[in-house]
């Protein structure tokens, strides 16, 4: 699996297809209402429905997030988007 989980950290790596859903959405209702910890470090890129999942949680939670020093398009939608830049090229 892509997703490696420990305590209320999820660590990713490689790309996460959308076979991490279930056991990811999983691991978010059994660690509510703790703060989220979330390390990107080794990421390449993320399902849409895995970013959906983590976007509801930090509505009602806190959450942390370790990226790695090459932006990616994911770490642009998790942060919020900076209207000034072009953000879809």
């Amino acid at each position: 699996m892509a997703i490696t989980y420990e305590e209320n950290c999820a660590t990713f790596t490689s790309v996460i297809y959308e076979d991490e859903v279930v056991p990811f959405r999983d691991f978010l209702q059994n660690i509510a209402p703790d703060e989220l910890k979330l390390d990107f470090t080794y990421c390449d890129d993320i399902h849409l429905a895995v970013l959906q999942l983590i976007m509801a949680y930090k509505k009602n939670y806190a959450c942390m997030y370790e990226f790695s020093e090459d932006v990616k398009l994911y770490e642009k939608v998790l942060k919020g988007f900076d209207e000034t830049q072009e953000n879809c090229g």
